[in-house]
């Protein structure tokens, strides 16, 4: 298969049988030299090899991205070639321009795209990717659109032991391909003048600021001081080459390989009282806030901030060893804040996940350590999902989208899930899900209702309330102060 011609023509005859039509040349098997060639149609043949659509893809693909390529026109037209590198995956079987995402395969290789089959590649080059201008009007992904309306083939062509082999070129428009996904639910840009702000990027935050990413959210802030650790990544989106590293900083780049236009803002900060004054304005950026710390005291904080700041929150939480979640939503002075939930459902908000070191410490008495328990990524991703979809409707609101119907199925500010009927909790004899039908079982979410607390000391009339309490006239008192110091 050494000979550029028969090689072209292969390529042609399998993208007609993948494609279904009719090809100017067939593919039969040689059986005297033992291998697939193709000839023109008419031609006197041996019996013909049958081949699916399937076996199509037998060459190497190689991947360019088109935007980089109409930046770089100017300049090919100049020179009649750019270089440019790729990531060399599963042992030359794809390469992929590395300016189309951030993560290089461990292989990069050095690659050029030339404007005509007679020009000289730079010293070094392996992949090359030749462009000869054609009058065909059936755009298919080998073909690119120049900047000056001009259309253009592509045919690949790798250097490997000092022989030619045809790879199979591609262009793709990274923005437009991922609105693809998106189209019919949401409109492309839709989203794209959004701002979410989300404490904590462990596996809930993490997953929801990736998430909301894909869906074209236009601005995350992310906030956390931690690193990833190894024990994290049975449940983190993070790998082992990336331990060590911050999480912002993970997922940061995990966001950027799915929506390179995303703008990202990273601050490795912890969320306490002595950074308030670092937290306000990042809340003041914010269309919605999302909260997934893993403690009560950083949860009320930016209940307070949120409320002050007027910005929705969403907060979401697992119970311990993950047998289950809730997720509150707080939209201020309009439903029950955090500080509400507490005081209403002690319990709930008492029963938290423990899956760290820092955790425990966060909830332990000096004389009765607490176990850490994490549980799976599994039972966590659903909680995660609840999150996410809560703040999507927040940032659709006001916003057509096909989406909007799914309003009053998200009225209740409180969503409760469980995984299982885990032993020595209150849900323990929750009936089986195939048992039932009109009672609360685990595998279903279930939003429910409870009345904000007008005396709540974040959100209500504390001081009035407090006054009335003891028969004080609470014009007389002073205003308290919005947030306790640190000490």
């Amino acid at each position: 298969m050494g000979d550029p011609q028969q090689q072209q023509m292969i390529r042609e005859a399998m993208k007609a049988i993948a494609e279904r039509k009719p090809g100017r040349s067939k593919l039969v098997y040689d059986k005297t030299k033992r291998t697939i060639v193709a000839v023109v149609e008419g031609a006197q043949t041996p019996r013909a090899l049958n081949i699916t659509a399937d076996d199509a893809d037998m060459f190497a693909v190689v991947t360019v991205s088109s935007r980089w390529l109409r930046e770089q026109w100017p300049q090919i037209m100049r020179d009649r070639v750019t270089s440019t590198l790729f990531s060399s995956w599963d042992d030359g079987d794809a390469f992929t321009q590395c300016n189309l995402g951030i993560h290089p395969a461990p292989s990069i290789i050095q690659g050029a795209v030339l404007f005509g089959d007679g020009i000289e590649p730079p010293d070094g080059t392996q992949l090359r990717v030749i462009l000869t201008p054609t009058q065909n009007s059936n755009l298919d992904p080998s073909t690119f659109v120049a900047p000056d309306g001009s259309t253009h083939c592509a045919e690949g062509r790798r250097t490997s032991n000092n022989s030619d082999e045809a790879v199979t070129a591609v262009f793709v428009d990274v923005q437009p391909a991922l609105a693809t996904r998106r189209a019919g639910i949401l409109e492309t840009s839709i989203l794209s003048d959004k701002s979410v702000l989300v404490f904590g990027v462990g596996t809930g935050g993490a997953h929801a600021a990736i998430e909301l990413a894909k869906c074209g959210v236009g601005r995350l802030i992310l906030v956390d001081p931690d690193r990833l650790s190894v024990g994290n990544v049975v449940r983190h989106p993070g790998g082992l080459s990336q331990v060590g590293r911050l999480k912002v900083k993970v997922v940061c780049d995990l966001i950027r390989d799915k929506n390179p236009d995303a703008q990202i803002l990273t601050h490795p900060v912890a969320l306490t009282y002595a950074n308030v004054e670092t937290m306000k304005p990042l809340i003041a950026q914010a269309d919605v806030v999302i909260c997934a710390t893993d403690n009560r005291p950083s949860k009320l904080l930016v209940n307070k901030l949120c409320i002050e700041a007027n910005v929705i929150a969403v907060y979401g939480g697992a119970f311990r060893r993950a047998y289950g979640g809730q997720v509150l939503r707080v939209r201020p002075r309009q439903s029950p804040c955090h500080e509400c939930f507490v005081a209403a459902m002690p319990e709930e908000s008492t029963d938290i996940e423990v899956s760290s070191v820092a955790d425990a410490e966060e909830i332990a008495y000096s004389d009765r350590p607490v176990a850490i328990e994490p549980g799976l990524s599994l039972d966590v991703l659903p909680i995660a999902n609840m999150v996410t979809k809560l703040a999507l409707m927040e940032l659709l609101a006001g916003k057509p989208s096909s989406l909007s119907i799914l309003k009053r199925d998200f009225d209740a500010p409180w969503y409760l899930w469980l995984n299982r009927p885990e032993p020595g909790t209150q849900y323990a004899s929750w009936p089986p899900l195939s048992e039932s039908s009109d009672e609360m079982t685990i595998n279903r979410w279930y939003g429910i209702y409870f009345e904000r607390d007008l005396a709540c000391s974040a959100c209500g009339d504390f001081t009035s309330a407090l006054a009335a309490s003891y028969g004080i006239d609470a014009a007389s008192l002073e205003t308290l102060s919005s947030l306790p110091s640190k000490e």
